[in-house]
């Protein structure tokens, strides 16, 4: 198992390219993986990803992509405007801080250890020495990964039956992760990952998103029968999208 194996292939780097949308340019970036189907994604700035199984044209990539102008061009705009409506946070005393959808003040405090805690409407961290927005925001960090790993975890238990009357095998691992342009994945080793900056959204959306990454555990393809999939662990799941898609992803 762990003797000399062949070296793979390297990959061929993505290919990049400009295309026009209904006249807007936006940069692309091309690979060929595996995967039967073509996947789309969107970073926040503004790059298009585009992964098409191996041997598939580029006429054909592109006559995708402009069927999906309109869903391009949504979330650019969406992107744009969390960029101009939600500047980086300040971590100092009296700052708001996002967490489970709701705002929550920042209050610095100089005692005996580093600590970070929750009480009502304010975020207390509590740093031995002078603190620094650097150390605060290491502290402010901490506490939303340990926060965000028994939460993820709670929502997948709690929505697994749903998956298991459908006949789903169980997800292997949970990873939190900080990731710019996705809110969570799920691959074909039945490993989910799930997006930090989550947690700073309402339940109602991890929610959502945990029950998507679940349903890939059934079909990994974002086609009718995925959706039918979904609709049946989460019927409201489409007013759940609409209200993730405003939460910044920072």
């Amino acid at each position: 198992m762990f003797g000399r194996t062949r070296k793979p292939a390297r990959p061929e780097p993505p290919a990049r390219f400009e295309l026009l949308l209904d006249g807007e340019p936006a940069p692309v970036e091309l690979s060929f993986d595996g995967f039967r189907s073509l996947r789309i994604s969107i970073r926040p700035e503004g790059l298009l990803r585009v992964r098409a199984p191996k041997g598939t044209s580029k006429a054909f990539i592109l006559e995708r992509l402009e069927a999906k102008a309109a869903w391009i061009h949504r979330h650019l705009e969406s992107f744009r405007q969390r960029k101009q409506a939600a500047p980086p946070p300040l971590f100092e005393d009296g700052a708001r801080l996002l967490h489970l959808g709701a705002q929550l003040t920042l209050s610095l405090a100089r005692e005996p250890r580093n600590s970070v805690r929750l009480e009502g409407e304010r975020l207390i961290v509590a740093t031995r020495r002078e603190p620094t927005p650097e150390a605060v925001r290491r502290l402010v960090e901490g506490w939303r990964t340990v926060q965000a790993r028994e939460l993820f975890a709670h929502v997948i238990r709690e929505l697994l039956p749903r998956l298991d009357a459908l006949g789903a095998p169980r997800p292997k691992a949970l990873t939190i992760r900080a990731m710019k342009s996705r809110w969570g994945s799920c691959s074909r080793q039945r490993r989910i990952t799930l997006n930090l900056h989550l947690v700073k959204a309402p339940l109602v959306c991890i929610e959502y998103v945990a029950a998507h990454e679940l349903c890939h555990l059934l079909r990994h393809a974002h086609d009718a029968r995925f959706y039918a999939l979904l609709a049946a662990v989460m019927p409201d799941w489409k007013q759940r999208r609409a209200l993730l898609a405003a939460q910044p992803m920072d």
